[in-house]
């Protein structure tokens, strides 16, 4: 009987040492259908087998493996015409999984790490003589992790040059997890340079790169309009909602049935269809494949193995800011129940609010929700199993929703410039707010955009902007010429006593680098200070 692989090795690993494999391999059939020089970004929730399936691709297209037999008797092989692609071309392989980081600063760092491991696997270039000058400086420089961004962003690029030349062909790239520090960044003061030289770096590699033969990248969504894939016009899509690739990632019923009959214990299957089934790709109705695994090698057990496998920042984020009503709807979900509601394929992080339409659409993402085309743009939304049904009730446990009214309140008060006002319901919001972790710098500040995101009806809002003289928390510019521009500065105090004066150095700061640089008339100036969970408002308007 062949063991279980539960710990995540690569396609070549699990074929080598002879494990246990659900056969994926007609995705690589799907894919040199559609197009064989493509750009592909393929997006499901976490451990769902994108990075099986990318090890996968890595197995079939690697030069360096000519020769293997992993493919034998697979899917795959039962296609001939796909053979001239087989281990024949150099292939990248960069795995983004271990980028997260606390700010910009990391994120370089472990973005450089990741890099040079993908360029370790081709030893023979770092000292090859074909290295042009600049070549020869960057390799340089990413190896000591002195790699500057400029380098960074060209990476890619510059070594699929150089692996062209050294052997003749194209080269396929694979990117894994390709938005983990940008998920992971989400309400840090990181998160927009993160997103900046992310797109950069992506876009300088699958864009208009004459040594490229094919891109492969993998994640948990499509982030869009920031940088990231906004301008390349190449890039084919594959998400939880497209029907081309449906089966390829998560198991499906036949599939859960084949695993449990060969390990002994076909009649545990309606136990785990209860447990794990219920997510929809496309058209495929299919099972969390590291629950199903973790459940068979944990002796049939049934108990929630995928709320262990990693977070989700940005739905924690989401759920800790929703209003009394989608809360009650999200509860309704948990006891089993059913919501129609419209679903964006992509999200803008710099738009996503606490309206149902981005926590939905993040959940089902996620893989927290299972959504169901409903015809004219609306999807019938559920909690697929019992698994996510206790991981999304344990979390909402945890959370005290906040008044959809005190947001219009404190809103009322910004536009009439009411310090106090603004001051007390600050408070109360806050004080209601029992998850908002207040331990992030940033945290205030997304508090603030999140409170005020009804304005941007009639503002332009931005943060952390380039704005006179250096960078302002939050500037709103008035979308038409009835209102006046709002400037806010923040502030973190070292303790209560210290509110007022450093509300007033919010102020100062302001003025001291010319923040509203370039507005004319009206400006209406907000200092804000905040010790824990106390804040204090200080308002002044100037005329420019």
């Amino acid at each position: 009987m062949k063991q279980i692989d539960a710990g995540g090795l690569s396609f070549r690993e699990n074929r080598r040492r002879n494990k246990y494999y659900v056969d994926k391999t007609l995705l690589i059939k799907d894919i040199l259908e559609s197009n064989d020089s493509g750009v592909f970004l393929f997006t499901r929730p976490r451990r769902f087998g994108k990075t099986t399936n990318l090890t996968m691709m890595d197995a079939f297209f690697n030069i360096d493996y000519k020769g293997n037999d992993w493919f034998d008797g697979l899917a795959i092989s039962r296609y001939p015409e796909y053979d001239g692609y087989k281990n024949a071309f150099p292939v990248i392989n960069l795995n983004m999984k271990d980028t997260k980081s606390p700010d910009y600063e990391n994120f370089m760092n472990a973005l450089g790490g990741a890099i040079v491991d993908a360029l370790k696997k081709h030893p023979y270039l770092i000292d090859s003589p074909i290295l042009m000058k600049d070549e020869k400086i960057l390799i340089d420089a990413l190896l000591t992790g002195n790699a500057d961004r400029d380098q960074l962003k060209t990476s890619l690029r510059k070594i699929s040059e150089i692996l062209e030349r050294h052997h003749g062909k194209k080269v396929v790239i694979l990117i894994d997890e390709y938005d983990t520090a940008v998920s992971d960044s989400f309400g840090e003061e990181s998160h927009r340079p993160i997103m900046d030289l992310l797109g950069g770096f992506i876009g300088v590699a699958v864009k208009n790169n004459d040594s490229l033969q094919m891109a492969y990248i993998t994640g948990v969504m499509q982030i869009a309009e920031e940088s990231l894939f906004s301008d390349l016009d190449n890039v084919k899509v594959d998400n939880i909602f497209s029907r081309a690739s449906d089966e390829r990632f998560g198991f499906t019923e036949g599939e859960v049935k084949d695993f449990l009959s060969y390990y002994g214990h076909p009649e545990k299957f309606e136990e785990a269809k209860e447990w794990y089934d219920g997510y929809r790709f496309g058209d495929a109705e299919v099972y969390n494949p590291w629950s199903i695994i973790n459940y068979v090698s944990d002796g049939f057990t049934p108990r929630p193995y995928w709320v262990d496998s990693g977070g989700d920042g940005v739905v924690r984020w989401l759920l800790e800011r929703i209003d009394d009503k989608n809360f009650s709807d999200i509860m309704g979900l948990v006891d089993r129940g059913t919501v129609r509601v419209r679903m964006k394929e992509a999200l803008v992080f710099s738009k996503l609010d606490t309206g149902e339409v981005s926590i939905y659409s993040l959940m089902a993402m996620s893989g927290y929700l299972k959504a169901t085309y409903a015809g004219d743009g609306m999807y019938d939304i559920s909690i697929p199993n019992m698994e996510v049904a206790g991981m999304v009730e344990r979390l909402l446990s945890t959370i005290t929703p906040v008044s959809d009214g005190l947001f219009d309140d404190f809103n009322r008060a910004v536009l009439e410039g009411d310090a106090d006002r603004m001051t007390d319901i600050l408070q109360d919001i806050l004080l209601n707010g029992s998850c908002m972790n207040l331990e992030k710098d940033y945290a205030y500040e997304l508090i603030l955009m999140t409170v005020m995101h009804s304005l941007t009806r009639r503002y332009d809002m931005k943060t952390e902007c380039e704005s006179g003289n250096g960078r302002t928390d939050i500037i709103m510019r008035p979308r038409d010429g009835g209102t006046v521009p709002m400037i806010f500065e923040l502030k973190r105090s070292a303790s209560e006593e210290d509110l007022e004066a450093d509300a007033d150095g919010a102020i100062s700061q302001i003025h001291e680098r010319k923040y509203y640089m370039g507005m004319n008339g009206r400006v209406v100036l907000f200092g804000i200070s905040f010790w824990v969970k106390v804040p204090k408002v200080k308002v002044e308007i100037v005329e420019i």
